[in-house]
C-alpha cells in the first residue's frame, strides 16, 4: 500500500480536539471527580504546580468523556493495557488520549483506531542534536542537524511530539524504539509505518491545531500488515 493508497483511508479521526490551560481549567470540585487511583498519583508529585497540573488534566479529560458518553463524570472507569495505555471500562469504541507539558494540556476522543496525542510547550532544547542522535533516524538527524542554530529546537520538538503521539497510539511503550521509524520534522499530514515484530504497523499521524507557543502531534493507529516492508536486519536492530 502506497502513501497516497493510505491517506484514502482518510486521516486522523478525532472530532473532539482541546487544548487546555491547566492552570485555570480545573474548575471547583476537580480533585473530587477523580478515582482514588488518580488522587494517589497526583499526591506522588514533589512539586505543587506539577500535581495541580495533573489534577486539571484528568479532570477535564473526565468530564470530557462524560459529555461524550452521556455518563457522570465521577462515575467513569478505567482499565490500562500492559503497557500502560488507558481504555474507558465497557467503552472499548471510545478512543481518547491526553498530553500535557507544564500548564498546558491538549486532549483528543474520537471513535474508531486508537489515539495517541502529544504536546510540548516551545522551549530552548539546548542537547537537541544529542538527543536527535539516538532517537532519532538517520535522516531526520541530519536534517536536524543541517538546520540553522534557532531553528532545531523547534523542529526537534516537532519531531519528537510526533514519535510520542505514535507510541501512544499503538500503546506499546518503550518496545517500539523511536528511531525504527519515520515522522519528519515538518508538521504535515502522513502515513507512518512501524515495524513491530514482523509486522508493519500504519499510523496516521497528523499536527495539532495550531498555536504559536507550542507543537504537538495525533496519530491513530488504522492499519496492521503482517509483511514488513523493511529488510530483517534492521527489523531485527528495531526489537
Amino acid at each position: 500500500m502506497g502513501h497516497a493508497d493510505f491517506f484514502g483511508l482518510s486521516s486522523v479521526e478525532a472530532p473532539v480536539c482541546r487544548y487546555l490551560d491547566l492552570d485555570d481549567d480545573a474548575g471547583p470540585g476537580a480533585e473530587d471527580i477523580l478515582s482514588a487511583e488518580e488522587r494517589e498519583r497526583a499526591g506522588r508529585f514533589q512539586f505543587e504546580d506539577d500535581r495541580r497540573h495533573y489534577v486539571a488534566a484528568h479532570a477535564a479529560l473526565r468530564r470530557a468523556l462524560a459529555a461524550h458518553t452521556g455518563e457522570r463524570a465521577e462515575t467513569l472507569r478505567f482499565t490500562h493495557s500492559a503497557f500502560g495505555k488507558p481504555s474507558l471500562l465497557g467503552r472499548h469504541r471510545v478512543r481518547f488520549s491526553l498530553s500535557h507539558s507544564r500548564a498546558l494540556g491538549f486532549y483528543a476522543i474520537g471513535g474508531r483506531g486508537p489515539l495517541g496525542v502529544d504536546v510540548e510547550q516551545l522551549r530552548s532544547v539546548p542537547d537537541a542534536l544529542e538527543l536527535a542522535e539516538r532517537h532519532f533516524t538517520r535522516t531526520e538527524f541530519e536534517a536536524l542537524a543541517a538546520l540553522p542554530a534557532l531553528e532545531r529546537h523547534r523542529a526537534f520538538l516537532t519531531c519528537w511530539t510526533r514519535k510520542e503521539a505514535c507510541l501512544k497510539a499503538i500503546g506499546l511503550g518503550l518496545i517500539v524504539p523511536p528511531e525504527c521509524f519515520e515522522v519528519g520534522l515538518e508538521s504535515d499530514c502522513r502515513s507512518v509505518e512501524v515495524p513491530v515484530a514482523g509486522r508493519i504497523l500504519w499510523i496516521a499521524l497528523q499536527p495539532a491545531p495550531y498555536r504559536s507557543d507550542s507543537v504537538g502531534a495525533l496519530a491513530e493507529w488504522r492499519q496492521t500488515h503482517v509483511h514488513a516492508s523493511v529488510p530483517s536486519t534492521a527489523m531485527e536492530m528495531c526489537l
